[in-house]
């Protein structure tokens, strides 16, 4: 699905569920993105299957310590945000996570299908984007929910034009009612909605478009912050 389309948090709604806690002896979460390293894949899964850093630095070890623990487990693991299409690639790291017990799953979040293909995946759930009611829905809570302000008709009618932008994508939705929520004049609100970012050409209309203009809505000294963190990997 696309990017912004709920993948992660279907994801963590199954991985947080009691019914799956009492299920699986062993859960484990790694964000993989586009860095599709092997290597850190392999230390990442086995610091979540261990609870503490892996010292280990050769890989063959890593590997064995990997198979030999997760055979005595029936486990669930999550790669999320998978980018790397290379099958070659895979086919290094699929035979290291076939050893669990009976019942042992895998859940791998992508926003392209050849991923799922590769993978073998079985009955892959392809995201749809949500309605126009349940965005608004989503911005409204956002905006004006927990008393963050008087929802004015003239506010709701604008809002709801602002929700037409968002391309049915939630963290769109979300984000740009986290911005509307302390914004309470007609004119700002008119300025999100007519802003020239919006017609800026981007893959997936909607999501970059609300992002970005949250982030040009930050105070200075947060934008600093953000800025300072895309220095780290």
């Amino acid at each position: 699905g696309m990017g912004g389309g709920g993948k992660t948090t279907l994801a963590q709604l199954v991985y947080n569920d009691r019914r799956i806690e009492e299920q699986f002896e062993l859960r484990m979460w790694v964000c993989i993105s586009k860095n599709f390293d092997i290597p850190r894949i392999i230390r990442a899964i086995i610091e979540r299957m261990m609870g503490t850093n892996c010292e280990l630095s050769d890989i063959e070890m890593m590997q064995s310590l990997l198979r030999e623990k997760l055979r005595e487990q029936k486990f669930l693991l999550v790669l999320d945000d998978v980018w790397n299409e290379e099958e070659a690639e895979w086919e290094r790291l699929k035979p290291l996570l076939r050893g669990g017990k009976k019942g042992s799953k895998i859940i791998v979040t992508s926003r392209s299908e050849r991923v799922a293909s590769i993978m073998g995946s079985f009955a892959p759930l392809r995201l749809q984007v949500l309605s126009t009611d349940d965005c608004w829905t989503l911005f409204r809570q956002r905006a004006f929910g927990l008393g963050k302000g008087e929802e004015t008709s003239r506010l709701v009618e604008i809002g709801k034009e602002i929700v037409q932008k968002c391309g049915g994508l939630p963290l769109a939705a979300k984000a740009l009612g986290s911005l509307m929520s302390s914004r309470r004049g007609e004119v700002e609100w008119l300025a999100v909605k007519n802003s020239e970012i919006w017609k800026l050409p981007t893959k997936e209309t909607g999501i970059l478009s609300a992002l970005r203009l949250s982030y040009d809505h930050l105070p200075s000294h947060l934008k600093q912050c953000f800025l300072y963190c895309t220095l780290f990997p």
